[in-house]
């Protein structure tokens, strides 16, 4: 009864997975289908861009290692069509990929197809700790996403926690040596450019008008603070 349970609500779940038919060592169409998901197939990333005029998926997982690319301009492509939509890409054993901005989950084979379907369960219901708030700004600390009035974005795993450090303590002036430490997990804080720069990034992903910030501030010499307050 209980594993009915779990196939009648996977199916709530609507997959795009673009994966190659070519490769068969390295799929989890079968997998992903015996799991009860309603799977969408594509087997190349043009083609899953086209379904998209005819399907919202809930998750969309490219499988790059099956068509033996890094993926890495599949995924912009579908980010730049669905903004908020959670994207997993996986990649070949030996490809020389560390991050992949554009995704939020990254995965190196091999892994068993139960470790995907785990990372997939993770975007079922997202849990209200990765959801924060304050006026008009959400963050969403699981999918890296951030909305700001009209404004919505993909951040980079980095940026996400700036803003959600920014966020824990709103109108608190943060000094940019604590940013830059934390952030970067360095004890060194002589040079903290790297810092301005990506406070930059995040006001381009949230501020009306980048050049004329009204959310993050700057505290002149000390560091950067949130001009919302919690309501």
């Amino acid at each position: 009864m209980a594993k009915k349970s779990t196939l009648q609500d996977n199916h709530k779940m609507k997959l795009l997975l673009v994966e190659s038919k070519r490769n068969p060592g390295a799929r989890f169409s079968s997998a992903l289908e015996r799991k009860g998901y309603q799977l969408v197939l594509s087997d190349n990333g043009s083609h899953g861009i086209r379904l998209l005029d005819e399907i919202i998926p809930s998750l969309i997982i490219i499988n790059a290692a099956s068509l033996r690319t890094n993926g890495l301009r599949i995924v912009t492509r579908f980010r730049n069509r669905l903004p908020k939509t959670p994207i997993i890409l996986i990649i070949a054993e030996e490809e020389n990929l560390t991050e992949a901005p554009q995704a939020n989950i990254l995965m190196r084979l091999p892994f068993t197809a139960q470790k995907l379907v785990n990372r997939i369960q993770s975007y079922k219901k997202t849990s209200r700790k990765s959801e924060m708030r304050i006026g008009s700004l959400e963050l969403n600390t699981q999918t890296n996403m951030v909305t700001c009035n009209d404004k919505s974005a993909h951040l980079t795993p980095r940026l996400t926690q700036l803003l959600q450090m920014l966020m824990t303590q709103p109108r608190r002036v943060i000094p940019r040596e604590k940013m830059f430490k934390e952030i970067w997990e360095t004890d060194y804080t002589e040079d903290t450019r790297t810092l301005d720069t990506h406070i930059s990034w995040l006001r381009r992903a949230i501020e009306a008008d980048p050049e004329n910030p009204q959310i993050i501030l700057t505290a002149r010499g000390s560091g950067y603070f949130l001009n919302l307050s919690e309501e």
